[in-house]
């Protein structure tokens, strides 16, 4: 004869409660344990156990380690490098373009006159171009072009800093005056083209005046549209050159 034993209601409530109660502990416990290990105090997407670099700024792209991405090594962050194929081991400014030094328009590891004078022409190496012997017609094709994007008059980050070229080259020659020329490639038609050529050159000259403080009165406007190609290449086309007023 088997022979059974029941508890008392209080007792089971009592031994229910606290079953209730661990498993309840040990839930928290799991969740505790979760929000640690997903935890991420920088935001950039990797937990604080596998980020090797905690403090991220907010935004930045990172690596599978939490690390900022910089692709070219110059100490820049790629997001914000306005050059992100810096050759290796050249100095950049903050901006994470290589310096250049004399301010000629010509990186320093391509400069071979590391000290030519302020707003003095300059050929692809750094060189100044003297006056002596050479044309008017050849030393405008120094001056830096602006490349635009398809369809575009927005002058991006890195056009804009040719832009600083010029402006010395102004600021140290009072009396020069540019004719400011826009360009486009085929694409569109040949009146939308002009029109385009000439919002480019307008784009150019807002920088000049405003960024730079040149009088606006130093300018000339033109353009060609579609119809003075330097290249077979549509790139090239769209553009902004510089003429000199004589």
């Amino acid at each position: 004869m088997t022979t059974r034993f029941f508890l008392p209601l209080a007792a089971a409530a009592v031994l229910s409660s606290c079953a209730n109660k661990a498993l309840k502990e040990e839930v928290a416990t799991l969740k505790d344990n979760l929000a640690q290990i997903h935890a991420d105090a920088d935001g950039d997407g990797v937990p604080d156990a596998l980020d090797k670099e905690a403090n991220t700024p907010r935004g930045a792209l990172v690596d599978g380690s939490g690390r900022a991405l910089d692709l070219d090594g110059d100490g820049v962050r790629h997001e914000v490098d306005l050059d992100p194929f810096s050759q290796r081991g050249v100095t950049v400014d903050p901006t994470g373009m290589e310096m250049d030094s004399d301010g000629d328009g010509v990186a320093n590891s391509k400069d071979l006159e590391a000290n030519t004078p302020s707003g003095a022409l300059v050929n692809f190496q750094g060189k100044k171009i003297e006056a002596n012997g050479v044309s008017l017609k050849v030393a405008e094709a120094f001056i830096p072009e602006v490349i635009f994007l398809t369809n575009s008059v927005t002058i991006t980050p890195d056009q804009e800093a040719r832009l600083v070229t010029v402006a010395r080259m102004m600021k140290s020659n009072p009396t020069l005056r540019l004719r400011v020329v826009g360009h486009a490639d085929k694409t569109g038609s040949e009146r939308v083209n002009l029109r385009i050529g000439e919002r480019r050159a307008k784009s150019v000259i807002k920088v000049l005046t405003t960024t730079y403080g040149i009088a606006e009165s130093r300018f000339e406007l033109a353009t060609m549209g579609e119809n003075d190609p330097i290249s077979i290449k549509n790139q090239h086309n769209r553009r902004v050159e510089f003429q000199f007023i004589r």
